[in-house]
């Protein structure tokens, strides 16, 4: 039985573009993200020091062959060596709790947040 985030939609997959490395880290606490809404630990949003906001982004956990879709709206992470911190919602997804910092692959991509897509 494949999991929800074994789950293919093509039409996703369509917007990507070239996969780069980053490290990942996870956030679940929190009240307002740094463009003015309030934080979802459920949801599947990232924050960034660089990326502008409303930057969609698919992400592939190597490890786990899991890729999901979220999107730019807060800042940081803080801590150096680290690239994005995802909302725990996407970290569940991409199964990396465990782990707790991960290396994923990242590609733009035109696709809504939130879906999950298969790995390439």
């Amino acid at each position: 039985m494949m999991s929800p985030a074994s789950v293919v939609y093509a039409d996703a997959l369509a917007g990507i573009t070239d996969e780069f490395a980053v490290t990942a880290s996870y956030y679940s606490s929190g009240k307002v993200t740094a463009n003015g809404e309030a934080f979802d630990p459920d949801g599947f949003t990232a924050a960034s020091r660089t990326m502008p906001f409303g930057t969609r982004l698919a992400l592939r956990n190597p490890a786990t062959g899991r890729t999901v879709v979220v999107r730019v709206n807060d800042r940081g992470p803080f801590i150096k060596g680290r690239d994005l911190d995802l909302a725990r919602g996407a970290a569940e997804a991409l199964g990396m709790i465990e782990a707790g910092v991960v290396s994923l692959k990242v590609a733009r991509a035109d696709a809504p947040a939130g879906r999950k897509l298969a790995a390439k």
